[in-house]
């Protein structure tokens, strides 16, 4: 589905700083493909949504006999009743509830008979709040169960309005009834006690139905539709309001951060998060900047509880990062009628405890609401989140782990988001660098770092050994290039011989160490070569040259136990733990018996110093004094800390 690792490592500590646009409205962007399929003529589409649940959309629709094209970043849809017939395979619609619950609206409004399929979270989602009332328009709607759980066979046609209170506050059930009503005899006549995303009502009328929009009892809306003639016409999608919050929550979580969102949806249905976190004392701002769009800023700032109602975020798809921000504010945060998550991707109720409880903060649920105890500034931990396959949890762990502090989490089931954001790894690459996150490889990466004489090999191969992987001793390619270099009477100081030689020597470093197939293994651990290598250490094209070769010789591992000084630092930033090994002088001369204390201090000077890559301690990495320690201490220590 995805080319989005299952698995990503999160570091914190990155501001988040700049500018990026979110996908397009995935609202938007399903409703513009399904009207475009009902219009007469052709439709165009641009800024669609770039996610699967979209991308499935468009599968159905050609399935039903719609024209559906790409060109030049923009989407033409060829439609009309008149095209439309029964699909020739079952219409299936991936992880999107939005996506089958519209289909099934606009499938119930044609003499035609349908088959709606879902990946295995969309299976277990109820559409018994679509069934009811279209079938009480005269479809034939079923499911599994009592609770009309997918696959759901629509036959549809010959439909009549009627008058219906959605029983809950659902965008998707209003506008499945709206899409067969628009089809329908007579008006049809749609009541929320909670006013929902209006898209459906706003397109509609847009494109030529005869639609009418009023209030009803206080906070709720009536809509009242007849059958209609749609016009095809030319749609721009503004950005996904529901993406940008997860920019917009980190911007004010994580130190430093001063961060903007382009062009996204600004209607209110939409924007309720902005509200809530303005309550919050967020530092966030809305500026118009067209039609229906606006940019959103956030920058960091100190947080306070506030009281969350359901008729703020109308979808609740913001509630799991809006916990992630209660679990980081001062005092207790209630969300008010949040029980419809239990129905969502999964059930985001007790998943978004889980998530809040996974970062070192405490939440419950009780009965339909959500209680997040805040920890404060700087109180959440780093820690791991499977998602089990829900992007909008996924996304949520990210921004925690983000607003942790320095530090690694993972969070598991992230090849998800490619559903509604298959960039998100990108922007925030683009917001907080390339050291923010990245993919977990198969095994384990633990990073050892230290100083010559530490016990960095000793350690780093007795870890490799317990947790069965490989070692890979950086310190001994540096010093095979070294070798290498005075073997051909090349200067140690010429950094383009020099970096010549590390890209192109044959380099095999498993129980010994051979360069182009000779035996070094005891040759490079010579006085000459050991005054030699701190000089090439130094050479910034030599450490480009060796450092991309440490990651792909750990990449084709699949993880490995990885020794020198800049491993924690700068070859991988994202290992799964860091270790800083140290020892007194004295004691690092007597393990090393070649080199006299005042040789060590000289050494660690050289290292320490060097313009690129200096011997320093992660900010993340945990420290660790070998002095006059056991072995199987010090390799206990830190597997309790992996």
């Amino acid at each position: 589905m995805s080319g989005l690792p299952d698995q990503v490592a999160v570091h914190g500590g990155h501001p988040l700083t700049g500018s990026v646009r979110t996908p397009g409205d995935k609202s938007v962007s399903h409703r513009a493909l399904i009207l475009g399929a009902l219009s007469a003529g052709t439709t165009v589409v641009r800024g669609l949504s770039d996610g699967d649940d979209v991308a499935r959309t468009a599968r159905a629709l050609a399935e039903l006999g719609a024209e559906v094209e790409q060109l030049d970043g923009e989407v033409l849809v060829r439609g009309g009743p008149e095209r439309l017939h029964a699909p020739g395979a079952p219409l299936d619609c991936g992880n999107s509830g939005t996506g089958l619950r519209l289909l099934a609206g606009l499938v119930a409004g044609l003499e035609v008979e349908a088959e709606l399929v879902g990946d295995q979270s969309l299976s277990g989602r109820p559409m018994d709040r679509i069934a009811q009332p279209l079938e009480r328009m005269g479809a034939q709607v079923r499911g599994r169960t009592e609770r009309c759980l997918p696959p759901l066979r629509v036959r549809g046609g010959h439909l009549t309005g009627i008058t219906y209170e959605t029983p809950v506050a659902s965008a998707q059930v209003t506008s499945a009834i709206l899409l067969a009503g628009v089809q329908a005899e007579g008006e049809t006549v749609v009541r929320e006690a909670v006013a929902t995303r209006a898209h459906t009502e706003e397109m509609l009328a847009r494109a030529g139905a005869a639609i009418e929009v009023a209030p009803w009892q206080g906070s709720g809306r009536e809509v009242r539709v007849r059958r209609s003639v749609l016009q095809a016409r030319t749609w721009e999608v503004p950005g996904d309001p529901s993406q940008a919050a997860f920019w917009v929550v980190a911007g004010c979580l994580v130190p430093g951060s001063d961060v903007e969102v382009r062009n996204v949806y600004a209607g209110a249905e939409r924007l309720g998060f902005m509200g809530v976190l303005e309550r919050m004392g967020g530092r966030v701002a809305v500026a118009p900047s067209g039609p229906d769009e606006a940019h959103l800023t956030a920058a960091h700032g100190a947080l306070r509880a506030t009281v969350v109602a359901a008729s703020e975020i109308p979808s609740l798809d913001e509630v799991p990062v809006l916990a992630v921000a209660a679990a980081a504010a001062v005092g207790t945060t209630v969300f008010e009628d949040v029980g419809e998550l239990r129905v969502k991707e999964s059930d985001r109720l007790a998943a978004t405890v889980a998530l809040v409880e996974a970062f070192g903060g405490r939440a419950h649920a009780d009965g339909d609401r959500l209680v997040v105890e805040g920890t404060g500034p700087g109180g959440l931990t780093h820690g791991h989140l499977d998602s089990h396959g829900d992007h909008r949890m996924a996304m949520a762990a990210v921004v925690a782990a983000l607003a942790a502090g320095p530090g690694r989490s993972t969070v598991a089931g992230f090849g998800s988001v490619a559903t509604s954001y298959p960039g998100f790894l990108d922007d925030l690459g683009a917001l907080a660098g390339p050291a923010a996150a990245g993919p977990v490889v198969g095994g384990p990466v633990v990073a050892i770092d230290g100083p010559a004489g530490a016990g960095k090999s000793t350690v780093a191969a007795a870890v490799a050994e317990r947790l069965g992987v490989e070692r890979l001793d950086t310190g001994a390619m540096y010093r095979a290039v070294a070798w290498a270099a005075l073997e051909r009477g090349v200067d140690p100081a010429d950094e383009p011989a020099v970096a010549a030689l590390a890209a192109e020597l044959a380099l095999t470093l498993e129980s010994r160490v051979l360069v182009d197939g000779t035996d070094v293994t005891a040759a490079i651990r010579s006085p000459e070569v050991g005054r030699a290598v701190s000089v090439v250490a130094a050479l910034p094209a030599v450490r480009r040259q060796l450092v991309a070769r440490q990651r792909a010789w750990v990449a084709e591992r699949g993880g490995a136990v990885v020794e020198g000084r800049d491993i924690g630092t700068v070859v991988f930033p994202a290992a799964d733990l860091k270790v800083f090994l140290t020892a007194s002088p004295e004691e690092r001369a007597r393990r090393r018996h070649d080199e006299a204390p005042e040789g060590v201090a000289r050494r660690d000077r050289l290292d320490s110093n060097r313009a690129t890559s200096p011997l320093v301690q992660a900010d993340d990495a945990r420290l660790l004094d070998t002095t006059g320690r056991a072995v199987e201490d010090v390799v206990a220590e830190v597997l309790s800390w992996l």
